[in-house]
């Protein structure tokens, strides 16, 4: 595509956005990326108009080639920068909604905040297709309110952590112990393709899993114990994590990996308190982070950091998610990652001993984190509700002071417009729903159990 004609396609993008905004008292919000009305029953040609808009103006930018400008082109706007920064800072949080249905609060985190992603807990799973609904009530309210379609996940491992389980009309799944107990990586591309089919299903677009610690402390009370790790070494996990992880792209569903770089040691749980690795560097790579290292060259989409003290990678006395060392320094740089970093919960004790929301959020991004996460509940070791506004204030603060560069918001922004480009993400059709609770998934779960029940017969003939 001709520079030039780049150039007037994002100007006139730019002036229909600003006029929008100008008329904004008049009419109300309008989107930044999408021309139209997003009503629940236009939800598969809002879908279509939203990405297609999104896609052109958001990537345009990337046709032109590197030396484009330093030839004569024309200068091209950037679609970023462009952007109000409430919506930026809204893009850049992860926040849970309080109801089943779409309601007041979701319509005013997502109207009043710009709050551009959201993960489901328990509380939202009632049914497959109530969840539907949900998922699609709240994309078409982001759209008409921010222009960009949301992020929507879900902690969906297996075993004590699933939100979409049996109780709420879903497959139910095994622990990832269990999982990576059969040592069958077809199996677990099949399990994980699954799991992927029955999320994309309902308009969840990102799973937050696989967890790829290596449960090298069986007693370590919020991994090794709940059965949360694929294996107790690193070989074992990724013989199971990145087949799983295969399996929920097959399934067009983004993959997780955590607790960035290994939560498998510890002896406290993150929720409770802050916990230490006192491992020296090279055991580390050896164990801990050699999962992470596979995932990455497989191409997991996103990394989810431990609020873990890792004194052999950052002497300062920081947990991972507040420490630069750590996500840029070692993340970024040595294992060259380029995918989102979304933090664990902010209300967890062991970021919040150190500090609370609106200060951890602004103290993570600038250690390279690009997601925030606020879930939202009442539960103790939680990120409060009425904490979102104070995360949102702080980083609004922070990029108004200058503390927080505009260039390292606009960086992480972009990641997240990207994987959300890549993935298409917009309201589910819900043509895909019968596949819940299928025959095809139950012989799957089916599987996993007569390939475990197998293994530990030939491991113990008597």
């Amino acid at each position: 595509m001709d520079a030039s004609r780049v150039a007037h396609l994002i100007s006139r993008v730019i002036i229909a956005q600003s006029r929008s905004r100008a008329s904004n008292e008049e009419r109300g919000p309008r989107p930044l990326f999408w021309l139209g009305s997003c009503r629940p029953q236009e939800t598969l040609r809002s879908r279509s108009r939203s990405h297609a808009f999104l896609l052109a103006v958001a990537l345009v930018v990337s046709l032109i080639p590197g030396n484009a400008l330093m030839q004569g082109a024309t200068p091209v706007p950037d679609e970023v920068a462009a952007m109000p920064l409430d919506v930026k800072i809204g893009q850049m949080i992860l926040a849970g909604v309080e109801d089943e249905t779409v309601g007041d609060d979701a319509r005013h985190i997502i109207n009043d905040l710009h709050i551009g992603n959201i993960i489901l807990m328990g509380r939202n799973f009632d049914s497959p297709e109530q969840v539907l609904r949900l998922t699609q009530g709240l994309q078409d309210l982001a759209m008409s309110a921010n222009g960009v379609p949301l992020l929507i996940g879900t902690d969906q491992e297996g075993g004590l952590v699933q939100r979409a389980n049996y109780y709420a009309g879903f497959t139910p799944m095994p622990p990832a112990e269990l999982v990576g107990t059969a040592q069958d990586s077809a199996l677990a591309e099949q399990y994980g393709r699954m799991v992927g089919e029955e999320l994309h299903a309902v308009g969840v677009n990102i799973d937050f899993a696989p967890v790829l610690d290596v449960n090298d402390n069986p007693t370590n009370p919020v991994i090794g114990a709940l059965g949360r790790s694929f294996g107790v070494t690193p070989e074992l996990v990724e013989e199971s994590a990145l087949p799983f992880m295969a399996g929920l792209h097959a399934a067009g569903v983004m993959a997780t990996g955590k607790h960035f770089p290994g939560h498998g040691s510890t002896t406290a749980d993150s929720h409770n308190a802050l916990p230490f690795v006192d491992k020296d560097r090279a055991a580390l790579d050896a164990v801990d982070i050699a999962p992470f290292r596979a995932a990455i060259e497989a191409g997991i989409d996103a990394i989810m950091p431990a609020h873990v003290v890792y004194p052999a990678l950052d002497p300062s006395g920081l947990p991972a998610t507040l420490s630069e060392p750590i996500l840029t320094g070692l993340l970024r740089e040595e294992l060259g990652f380029t995918g989102v970093i979304v933090t664990d919960d902010l209300g967890m004790e062991g970021v919040m001993q150190i500090a609370p929301p609106e200060e951890s959020g602004v103290r993570a991004i600038l250690a390279g984190a690009d997601l925030l996460t606020c879930v939202r509940m009442t539960t103790a070791g939680a990120c409060q509700p009425e904490m979102i506004e104070q995360l949102h204030e702080g980083l609004m603060r922070a990029a108004q002071d200058g503390r927080l560069p505009m260039e390292r918001i606009d960086e992480s922004v972009r990641r997240i417009l990207a994987l959300k480009m890549q993935y298409d993400v917009g309201p589910a059709t819900g043509n895909e729903i019968e596949t819940i609770q299928s025959p095809d998934h139950f012989r799957i779960i089916a599987a996993i159990y007569e390939a475990v029940a197998d293994r530990r017969e030939q491991e113990d003939p008597s």
